[in-house]
């Protein structure tokens, strides 16, 4: 009898001893907390900035609103198949042969300018930003892909022109220092920067 006793003293001690199961709940299990946990799934914006990506193809570093407008004034448009020619002339630069991104109308918002094929053509477009978001398109450069054994090719690449790069321009035979930056555009060696200007692209040539 005295046995029994005692056993069941010690199991009642044992119970006695266990954390409850809210106390299991609050004290001994650590949950994030909600919106933390959530963060990493829903925040994009926070843990990192979801942009230039599209579903058109061939799929092109570029805002969705360009796309925009790139599918209403060129329709079928797609990008080119460079020429190894082209393709080497940018081996040695940071931006192109396809794509260059700048202030190109000196107004602190990011511009761009491409390259892209619409039918047998090539066509080089600009791109500015006059609001955030708000793009306006400016044709600077239209020609004949080169036919390659049967696959159309471009022979152009482009590049980008820094501020404050010496400029020099034929038709005035003037000498400027480009006020922001602007869009190199060449051919086999013959280069054409276009610095935007007087409310348009004006033509000069690096000095």
């Amino acid at each position: 009898m005295k046995k029994t006793l005692y056993l069941l003293a010690i199991s009642l001690a044992a119970f006695a001893c266990t954390p409850k199961n809210e106390e299991v709940q609050e004290e001994h299990v650590e949950v994030a907390p909600v919106p933390e946990a959530l963060d990493s799934i829903a925040n994009t914006k926070k843990d990192a900035v979801k942009t230039d990506e599209n579903d058109t193809n061939p799929t092109m570093p570029m805002p969705q609103p360009v796309m925009q407008l790139l599918s209403e004034q060129y329709k079928g448009w797609e990008k080119p198949t460079l020429a190894a020619e082209a393709a080497a002339q940018a081996e040695n630069r940071t931006q192109g042969p396809m794509i260059v991104r700048g202030d190109f109308n000196g107004d602190t918002y990011q511009d761009l300018a491409l390259q892209l094929q619409q039918g047998n053509d090539v066509v080089i477009v600009a791109a500015l930003q006059v609001n955030e978001g708000d793009y306006q398109l400016y044709e600077l450069q239209r020609d004949i892909l080169f036919n390659e054994r049967g696959k159309l090719k471009s022979l152009y690449y482009m590049y980008h022109i820094e501020q404050g790069e010496e400029l020099h321009n034929d038709v005035a035979n003037e000498n400027v220092e480009a006020p922001h930056d602007a869009v190199a555009v060449g051919i086999e060696g013959d280069d054409v920067v276009y610095l935007f200007q007087n409310n348009g692209f004006e033509k000069y040539v690096v000095k």
